[in-house]
C-alpha cells in the first residue's frame, strides 16, 4: 500500500511539475498571439485609412490628371491657351451629351492639330467635335475621323478658308453623316476613297455634294478605295475621250461639266449606257476604270441624282447629330456625366496641389540625392526597414499559425461532438487508434532515419580518425616519442623484476655454461699473464657506465614533482686477485670472491622479496613517497612514572594550562 502511495506521488508531482511550465509557455503564447492580432488590427486599420485616403484622393484627381495630360500633348504643338480652353470645354460638353470619354475627344485633336494648321481660337475644338461627332455616327474612331477630317480640309482648302474653317468643317460633317446614310458605307471607305481621288475632281471644278454622291453610289458595288481609284482614272482619261467621241464635256470656263450632263450626252450618242456596245466604245474613250465609273452610275441615276440633292442643301452638323443620338446609351450617357464632373472638380483643385506636389517632388529629389551622398546611411535605413518589416511578418504568420491551429481544435471537436451524437464512439475510436498508430509509426520512421544519419555521421567521424592516426604515426617524432617512454618502462621494469631476472638467469642451463665457458677464458687469459690489468680496467669502464646510466635515470624521474628515491649506485668493490703475475688458483679464488660480493651488493637496488614490491608498482610507491612521509617529531616511546596520584583539581588545572585561549 505505501509503494502505490508513493508512485502515486511521485505520478502526481511530477504531472504539476511538468503541466505548470507548460500552462505558461501556453499562456504566454495565447497572450502573444493575442496581442499580434490587436496590433495587426490596428496597423490594418490604419494603413486601411491611409491608403483609402490616398487612393481616394487619387482616383478623384485621376480623370482630371489624364485630361491635363491630354491638353499638355496637344499643347505640345504650339496651341495657344484660349484654344485648349475651348477644347477642354467642348470635350465636357461632347462626353455629357453623347455618353464618350471626354480625354479621348482631347486626345484625337492632336491628330487633327497635327494634319491643319493655323487653327485658332475655337476652330480647333470646332474641327475635333466635328470628327468626334462622325466617329459616333459613322460607327467609327476618333482617330480615324480626324485624318479624314485633315485629308478633306488638305483638298479642299481652298473653299474652306473662303466659306470660314469652322462653318466648312461643319457643313463636311453633316454631308459625310448623311452620304453614309444614304449610300450605306462608313466613314473610313469615304476616308480611303477621297484620298485615292485626291485633288484632282477638285481641280476639275467638281463640287464636293456631287464627288460625295459618285463615291458614295461607288462604293456600294466596290471598296472605298477602288471607288477613289476608278474616278480619278474617270478625270484622268476626260479630256481623251472628249476627242474620241467628238464630244465637249467641260463648260466655257474649262471645268467639267458635271456628272449627270456627260451622262446624258453619252446616252444620246450611244443609247443604253449599259449595254455591251456602249460598254466597248466607252472603254475605248475613257478606259476600263473610267468606263467602270459610267456603266456602273447609268444602273441607277435615280439615285445619284437624289443624292446630290440632298447633299448640296446640307449647311450643318444636324444629321451627324441626329445619328450620333439615336445611339446614345443613357447608362453610358449618365457615366460619362459623372465623369465630366470628376474631370471639373479635379481642374478645380489641381491648381491648388500643384505646389504641394511640386515641393515634395523638390523633397524627393533632395532625399534621392541624399542616399547617393551617403550610401551608408541608406544602407542602414534599408536595413532596419526591412527589419522591422520581417518582424512584422513573423509576428503576422505566428499569428496566422495560432489561429489555424485553433480552427484545427475546433473542427475536430466538432467532428468528435457529431460523432457522439451519432453512437459512432466505437468507429470513431478505431479511427482515433489507427491515427495514434500511424504517427507512431511515423515517429519510428523519423527516429530510425536520425540514427542513420548519426550512425553515417560517427562512420565519417571514425574515418577522420584513421586517417589522423596514419598522419600522426607518419611523423618521426611521434616514433622518437614511442621509443623513449619504451625505454623508460623497460628500465623501471628491469629494476622492479631484477632478482626474478637475475635468479632465473642464474640457474638457467645456458648461464652456467657460459659461465664455465667464461671461467674456461678467464684461467686461460691468466695463464696467458698481463691479460688482468687489461680485464678490470674493462671491468671498471662497463661498471662506471652502468652506474652512470641508472644514476642519471633516478635523477630524471626525482625532477617529477613528488618523486624522491633516494636510492643510488655506489662504488663497486674492488675484484680482489687481479694483480698481475698471480697463480691461478690465487686468481679464480679472487673472481669467486669478487663475484660474491657483487652479488652482495646488488640486492640493495632493488627489494629483497617479490612481495616486498608495493602495490601498484614502483612509481606509484615513488609518487606517494611524499605524501606518505610524516614531518612531524616520532616518539618512539613515553613513559611518565608518578609517585603521587593526580587529583581532580590538579588535572582540570593542567587541561586548562594546556590549552591556549
Amino acid at each position: 500500500m505505501a509503494d502505490r502511495s508513493a508512485r502515486l506521488d511521485f505520478i502526481l508531482a511530477l504531472t504539476d511539475k511538468v503541466t505548470a511550465p507548460l500552462g505558461k509557455v501556453k499562456t504566454g503564447f495565447s497572450d502573444l498571439a493575442e496581442q499580434s492580432e490587436k496590433n495587426i488590427k490596428t496597423m490594418g486599420l490604419g494603413l486601411a485609412g491611409v491608403t483609402g485616403a490616398f487612393v481616394g484622393i487619387n482616383e478623384s484627381l485621376q480623370p482630371a490628371l489624364e485630361m491635363n495630360r491630354a491638353l499638355g500633348e496637344v499643347k505640345s504643338l504650339g496651341v495657344a491657351e484660349d484654344a485648349l480652353t475651348a477644347l477642354n470645354q467642348k470635350s465636357l460638353e461632347f462626353s455629357v451629351a453623347y455618353g464618350e470619354n471626354a480625354r479621348d475627344f482631347v486626345a484625337s485633336a492632336y491628330t487633327i492639330e497635327g494634319a491643319i494648321k493655323g487653327l485658332t481660337g475655337n476652330q480647333l475644338a470646332t474641327f475635333t467635335n466635328t470628327s468626334n461627332l462622325l466617329a459616333k455616327a459613322t460607327k467609327s474612331d476618333a482617330e480615324t475621323m480626324g485624318a479624314y477630317v485633315g485629308t478633306m480640309y488638305n483638298l479642299f482648302k481652298g473653299q474652306a478658308d473662303a466659306m470660314g474653317k469652322g462653318e466648312w468643317v461643319e457643313k463636311l460633317g453633316g454631308q459625310t453623316a448623311l452620304a453614309v446614310q444614304l449610300f450605306r458605307t462608313d466613314g473610313a471607305q469615304l476616308k480611303d476613297a477621297f484620298k485615292e481621288v485626291g485633288s484632282i475632281a477638285t481641280a476639275a471644278g467638281v463640287d464636293i455634294a456631287e464627288q460625295f454622291a459618285v463615291i458614295g453610289s461607288l462604293s456600294s458595288t466596290m471598296e472605298g478605295g477602288d471607288a477613289g481609284g476608278r474616278y480619278k482614272a474617270f478625270f484622268e482619261n476626260l479630256g481623251a475621250a472628249s476627242e474620241k467621241m467628238g464630244m465637249t464635256f467641260t463648260d466655257s470656263n474649262g471645268k467639267a461639266l458635271p456628272m449627270l450632263q456627260i451622262m446624258e450626252k453619252l446616252q444620246g450618242k450611244l443609247g443604253d449606257l449599259t449595254s455591251a456596245s456602249a460598254n466597248t466604245k466607252l472603254m475605248e474613250a475613257f478606259g476600263g476604270e473610267g468606263a467602270q465609273v459610267i456603266t456602273s452610275l447609268a444602273k441607277d441615276t435615280d439615285r445619284l441624282r437624289n443624292g446630290m440633292d440632298k447633299l448640296g442643301k446640307v449647311r450643318g452638323l444636324e444629321n451627324a447629330e441626329n445619328m450620333a443620338k439615336a445611339m446614345v446609351d443613357p447608362w453610358q450617357q449618365f457615366a460619362a456625366a459623372v465623369e465630366a464632373l470628376r474631370i471639373a472638380f479635379g481642374q478645380a483643385l489641381i491648381p491648388i496641389l500643384t505646389p504641394l506636389m511640386a515641393k515634395l517632388s523638390g523633397i524627393a529629389g533632395t532625399m534621392t540625392r541624399w542616399t547617393q551622398m551617403f550610401p551608408n546611411i541608406t544602407r542602414v535605413i534599408g536595413i532596419v526597414s526591412l527589419t522591422i518589416l520581417g518582424l512584422i511578418a513573423a509576428m503576422s504568420l505566428l499569428t496566422f499559425a495560432i489561429g489555424a491551429g485553433r480552427m484545427a481544435w475546433l473542427a475536430m471537436v466538432t467532428v468528435w461532438k457529431v460523432v457522439q451524437l451519432l453512437n459512432l464512439r466505437a468507429v470513431a475510436g478505431f479511427l482515433l487508434q489507427v491515427a495514434v498508430i500511424a504517427l507512431y509509426m511515423a515517429g519510428l520512421t523519423i527516429l530510425y532515419t536520425t540514427m542513420a544519419l548519426i550512425r553515417g555521421a560517427m562512420m565519417l567521424w571514425q574515418g577522420a580518425i584513421w586517417l589522423v592516426n596514419a598522419a600522426m604515426l607518419a611523423n618521426p617524432v611521434v616514433w622518437i616519442v614511442i621509443g623513449v617512454m619504451a625505454l623508460v618502462a623497460a628500465v623501471i621494469a628491469a629494476v622492479v623484476y631484477w632478482d626474478e631476472w637475475t635468479a632465473a638467469l642464474m640457474n638457467s642451463e645456458a648461464f652456467k655454461w657460459v659461465s664455465d665457458q667464461l671461467t674456461a677464458l678467464s684461467d686461460w687469459f691468466t695463464s696467458m699473464g698481463g691479460w688482468s690489468g687489461m680485464a678490470k680496467a674493462a671491468w671498471d669502464g662497463i661498471v662506471a657506465i652502468f652506474h652512470t646510466s641508472i644514476n642519471s635515470l633516478i635523477e630524471m624521474l626525482n625532477k617529477i614533482p613528488g618523486v624522491d628515491i633516494e636510492t643510488k649506485f655506489g662504488a663497486m668493490p674492488e675484484v680482489p686477485g687481479t694483480d698481475i703475475g698471480v697463480n691461478n688458483v690465487d686468481a679464480s679464488a679472487a673472481a669467486q670472491k669478487a663475484q660474491q660480493t657483487i652479488n652482495a651488493a646488488i640486492p640493495s637496488l632493488s627489494p629483497a622479496r617479490p612481495n616486498a614490491v608495493p602495490a601498484g608498482g614502483l612509481l606509484t610507491s615513488i609518487q606517494n613517497n611524499n605524501s606518505s612521509q610524516n614531518k612531524g617529531t616520532h616518539v618512539e616511546t613515553l613513559n611518565i612514572n608518578t609517585a603521587k596520584p593526580m587529583t581532580p583539581l590538579e588535572l582540570e588545572n593542567m587541561v586548562s594550562m594546556a590549552v591556549p585561549g
